[in-house]
């Protein structure tokens, strides 16, 4: 008994058929009286797509692969097809051999395509498009082509041309997954990747378009051909992308409004992938474009943070169960429905049908290369090769040939069982043959050669990670409960053999050194500028992906909106592509400019804004002029000025109707009179009220204007009645009459100019968001140079760069804080939030971790945390800048202590500066410290020694890119220096007009003698000093640790120590987690090594020695 075509009959309740077969027999009644062990009518269906899941799973745990699982599933298909031509109740095998095409088509197809077209690079497809439609079009068509005249030329199976075309076209589709996943890592560029992809994605539209053509041809039910190719042509192509690029709006908005609901997110995508195929599909678009455009223009940025990483996985298991369930299917069709038609010389036939599908698609991609070599890319005869060869067939084709087998009508049953057979053979033979030979093609090729430079990159990477775990080992040795741990055996079982290893040679060349005659340094070995410049390029390249991985890092933690992750994140893959090009604040910025058109509009609405308030407040001392006053600016005197202008519309409206105006003239001349008089009442009485004032108003003028245009109107029809030669005036004059609806614009405009603030408002927070960003990022990439670059040179050009473009950075974030004050407070107010918020959430992922919190308790904090997140979005665009009296309060080291503020404001200064004025000079005594209230300034000299001494800081930094930084509001300049009385480092030059709280260094140490109780003023600010050299300094030592994060946790357990000069302190007690030394020299006492500020100390340093007339150490204690 078949569940799938189970029906029941519709009985009328006022007829009885007595002579009606029962329902249920009752043969069938005792013969489900007997007692039987299994259940007959159980959903076999379902238990054959459980079992086939099942057995996936256990095959791709022992293989590894997918592909080799999906043809042993094809053998699983076709003996369980076999299986049913015998004696066997297996009624569900007909009934999944009998599958309705279109439920197949749209059940698998939108997981593979939508699978495929996210996992593509945009960037790269942008570039290589036209690439991409150079072969998934004339390609295809040349493909089909071809194959169909050698099928017809031999024609074996006697069919005709529209035949040979149609088995053409269904063995030219590629399937975008498994084409792509033998080649994924393989280490093949990611051009000729995405290249793969994007043809076999794209070539499924025309594929379709000639199948259902030619279909309709073999079946004789198309006259137009043309006609039919063209309403095709513009469905799946041009109305298909429209759809596709509408609907990836809508689900990117959609999802901008779910705030951190991953299980929504991932039903939001599911759901409108089907949704969004069965639309199109439904009036004849092609879904598969659709898809692709839509898969396309969603990326990890347009999810909320660590739910891309969950979606993905989602889908990738979703396709890999699509294909398990094609491949069995089509196992069972073939089985069930070819196997009769099965000859000795099929084998013979489907190995030429699959050598011949080779050699077409080879001499397609040689006729096509001249044209791919001219886009994109370019093109080479090594990436035709692996094209060719990695053109696997799978679910289009199956779908096509099952969709054709099932035809009823006109064509042929042997016909389409063939084609049946032959296709899912072929399909068959490039999982088994192309997919398992397509890597050693390319390898054989050189195209999966890593360059020197790329292997020295890796090969700096093997020895950070060997020494990480030497160093792990080391540690290990002092647990205590590891202490009888067999070391040996572990220090073994943890060799491992890295790829990409270096021969000796090559080795030697990258860690050679030469020993300088007169200083007997070791010197880097000099490289020939051709592996300098290949090495630099390599370099540049990681440099831009380590910026990208700042930029989502950035993202995830809420410190970047979507809107400028994703800008900041495509100019960087724009840089891919420029050879030796580093990303720049002053290009990045051509991405946020604020639209200059919609500041122009804003201020020439503001001139037409109704703003008299100003006269309200004057009345006139003529008693009739007065009343005149107190009437016009009543609030109901202009509301009935605007009902005036409404009912004044429906007239004019009617005038231009022929009909009505014909009928109705009298009454519409009547009407016009009246609105006039009304409109120059309306002007006297403004006029008497406002004098002289009246005409200094855009909007009085405009209404004069319209006052004389209806007066010359009403001349023109009163003396011209029944003259023909005015007839054109009149009609002129009549349409001049819609300007008086204009006046309702007097009352919007505000509305407008609001609109329009906000706009402009949203555009400056995300240009502010792209500086900022790009700062962020250029600080976290400082940390990792030295990593990246393979050679000393490379390292000291990218510094020089990198340091160059942060500067730029902050001295436009500085400018954007001059020009547009309490929006940058906004954006600033709320990234405290957040990163506060963060902070609370990952202290309470520790405590669940811990197991301090409960689940269930934990569950509903998150929810608190989560609600203030999401409220954010509800911040205003605008908040007010800080006062000056604010800012002093918020100094972290005068904070919470109103005795000290009220001192502090007592000998504070307000000092005023124009552009250019110096506030500071290098090499000058300290005068006090400056906190800055507005304006921008910059500082250069020299670096920072945080109390080294020049010869020893110069040893370690050898002079080179001069120290330029730059501070604005709310930045402290003179700290340090007055702290330990040492001349300046640096010049501070005002950038723009800059006010400051000048606070003398006299006032200062007057200051730390009244405060000198625990904590004295000078600790608090050794404190914040310290804090702030500890993240920077963790953060180059150790950028992949959140550090920033761990401070705040250690905040409490933190303290400045100070070592005398030449003396000792013992180091690293049981209570201590780091130690960092924030200012001076230190030596330790048993190496003899000498540190220098800012440095963290080895905890194998157990005492040192102050080698500086200041030294502070930040230690922090375990918690």
């Amino acid at each position: 008994m078949n569940p799938s075509n189970l029906s029941f009959p519709t009985i009328h309740p006022n007829h009885v058929d007595h002579h009606a077969t029962p329902l249920i027999s009752e043969s069938h009644l005792l013969h489900r009286t007997h007692f039987h062990i299994l259940l007959r009518d159980q959903p076999y269906l379902l238990l054959v797509v459980v079992v086939s899941f099942t057995l996936g799973a256990l095959l791709r745990t022992i293989l590894k692969e997918t592909n080799p699982v999906l043809v042993l599933m094809f053998f699983n298909g076709l003996v369980l097809g076999i299986a049913a031509h015998f004696p066997l109740k297996l009624d569900f095998v007909k009934t999944i051999a009998n599958i309705d095409p279109t439920l197949f088509f749209h059940l698998f197809t939108p997981a593979i395509i939508f699978t495929a077209a996210l996992d593509m690079d945009f960037h790269v497809f942008q570039r290589s498009v036209w690439q991409v439609l150079i072969l998934a079009v004339p390609g295809m068509l040349l493909n089909c082509a071809l194959f169909a005249w050698l099928s017809f030329q031999v024609n074996k199976f006697n069919w005709s041309w529209n035949e040979s075309m149609l088995f053409g076209i269904i063995l030219s589709a590629i399937d975008p997954v498994l084409s792509v996943s033998s080649v994924r890592d393989i280490g093949l560029s990611k051009i000729v990747v995405n290249l793969i992809k994007g043809e076999s994605l794209f070539t499924q539209a025309p594929t379709q378009i000639f199948f259902e053509l030619f279909t309709d041809l073999v079946k004789q039910q198309h006259r137009e051909v043309f006609e039919e190719i063209v309403k095709k042509v513009f469905l799946k192509f041009f109305a298909s992308a429209v759809f596709g690029f509408l609907s990836s709006r809508l689900v990117i908005y959609w999802l901008q409004n779910v705030f951190n609901d991953g299980i929504a997110e991932v039903i939001i995508s599911f759901s409108m992938v089907y949704i969004i195929f069965f639309i199109a599909e439904c009036f004849r678009m092609s879904g598969v474009i659709a898809l692709c455009i839509l898969g396309l223009l969603l990326d990890p940025v347009s999810f909320s943070p660590g739910v891309d990483l969950f979606l993905y996985r989602f889908w990738a298991t979703l396709m890999f169960l699509s294909h398990i369930l094609i491949y069995l299917i089509m196992g069972i069709a073939i089985a069930q429905k070819a196997l009769p038609y099965v000859h000795k010389r099929a084998v013979f036939y489907i190995v030429i049908i699959f050598i011949t599908l080779n050699l077409v698609r080879a001499l397609v991609v040689l006729a096509l290369s001249p044209f791919l070599s001219y886009f994109g890319y370019g093109f080479n005869w090594r990436w035709g090769a692996v094209l060719v060869w990695s053109g696997m067939r799978g679910t289009f084709t199956l779908n096509m040939a099952l969709a054709l087998s099932q035809e009823k009508s006109l064509i042929g049953q042997e016909f389409t069982t063939t084609v049946l057979m032959y296709s899912g053979t072929a399909s068959l033979l490039t999982l088994i043959i192309n997919a398992t030979t397509v890597k050693k093609l390319a390898m054989a090729l050189d195209l999966c050669t890593i360059t020197l430079p790329k292997r020295m990159a890796l090969y700096n990477a093997v020895q950070r990670i060997k020494q990480t775990e030497a160093d792990t080992l080391s540690m290990l040795k002092l647990d205590i409960f590891l202490a009888d741990a067999n070391w040996t055996m572990a220090e073994e079982a943890i060799k491992m053999d890295y790829p990409f290893q270096l021969d000796s040679e090559e080795v030697s060349n990258l860690t050679k050194t030469i020993r300088c005659q007169e200083c007997n340094a070791d010197l880097t070995f000099k490289r020939n500028p051709q592996e300098i410049d290949d090495l630099m390029e390599e370099a540049r390249l990681r440099v831009l992906t380590a910026q990208m991985a700042s930029y989502r890092k950035q993202y995830s933690k809420g410190m970047l909106n979507q809107n400028a992750a994703q800008t900041l994140i495509g100019a960087a893959e724009s840089y891919i592509d420029i050879k030796g090009k580093f990303m720049n604040i002053q290009e990045v910025k051509t991405y946020s400019e604020t639209k200059g058109i919609l500041v122009r509009v804003r201020k020439w609405l503001s001139d037409w804004v109704y703003n008299v308030k100003g006269e309200k407040t004057k009345p006139s001392k003529n008693a009739f002029r007065n009343m005149c006053h107190q009437i016009v600016f009543l609030d109901e005197f202009e509301c009935m000025s605007t009902l005036v202008t409404f009912l004044n519309f429906f007239p004019i409206i009617l005038s231009f109707i022929q009909s009505a105006n014909t009928l109705f003239l009298p009454q519409l001349v009547m009407n016009n009179h009246y609105f006039l008089t009304l409109y120059i009442i309306e002007a006297v009485l403004k006029a008497l009220a406002m004098g002289r004032a009246y005409i200094r108003y855009h909007w009085n003028k405009f209404e004069l204007l319209i006052i004389i245009v209806g007066v010359i109107d009403v001349m023109i029809i009163r003396l011209s009645r029944h003259s023909y030669q005015a007839f054109h005036m009149i009609a002129l004059f009549r349409g001049i009459r819609i300007l008086r609806i204009l006046r309702v614009l007097k009352h919007m405009i505000p509305q407008m100019i609001n609109s329009m603030s906000k706009q402009i408002s949203k555009q400056l927070i995300f240009q502010y968001d792209i500086a900022k960003g790009y700062a962020q990022g250029e600080e976290d990439i400082a940390c990792l140079i030295r990593q990246i670059a393979g050679h000393e040179r490379i390292y000291k050009e990218i510094n020089k760069i990198l340091k160059t473009n942060k500067q730029e950075a902050m001295k436009t974030l500085g400018l954007l804080q001059r020009d547009s004050p309490d929006i940058v407070t906004a954006v600033k107010t709320k990234q405290a939030i957040q990163t506060v918020l963060n902070t609370a959430s990952e202290t309470l992922d520790l405590m669940l971790s811990g197991g301090i919190v409960d689940n269930t308790e934990g569950a509903e904090l998150q929810k608190l945390i989560l609600m203030k997140k999401k409220e954010l979005v509800l911040l205003p665009f605008t908040i007010p800048s800080p006062t000056a009296e604010e800012l002093l309060q918020n100094v972290i080291w005068l904070q919470n202590d109103e005795d000290r503020i009220e001192y502090i404001l007592k000998k504070v200064q307000i000092h005023c500066y124009d552009l250019g004025d110096v506030i500071c000079v290098e090499h000058g005594q300290p005068e006090g410290i400056h906190l800055i209230i507005s304006g921008v300034i910059q500082l250069h000299g020299s670096a920072p020694r945080y109390g080294v001494d020049r010869e020893f800081y110069y040893q370690l930094h050898p002079p080179g890119i001069p120290y330029i930084d730059y501070l604005s509001t709310g930045a402290i300049i003179g700290e340090l220096n007055c702290l330990t009385e040492q001349e300046m480092e640096y010049t501070g030059t005002c950038e723009t007009a800059v006010q400051t709280y000048f606070l003398s260094i006299a006032d200062l140490f007057e200051a730390f003698a009244k405060f000198s109780e625990i904590p004295s003023l000078e600790q608090k600010i050794w404190m914040k000093l310290a804090l702030e050299g500890a993240v920077r300094t963790f953060k180059e030592y150790l950028p992949d640790q959140d550090w920033l994060y761990k401070m705040c946790m250690l905040f409490s357990n933190i303290y400045v120590m100070d070592i005398p000069e030449y003396t000792r302190h013992d180091l690293y007690s049981g209570t201590i987690e780091d130690i960092l030394l924030v200012h001076g020299t230190v030596q330790d006492c048993k190496t003899q090594q000498r540190y220098a500020a800012p440095h963290i100390l080895p905890k194998n340093c157990h005492q040192v020695l102050g080698t500086a007339p200041a030294t502070k150490l930040l230690i922090i204690q375990t918690t």
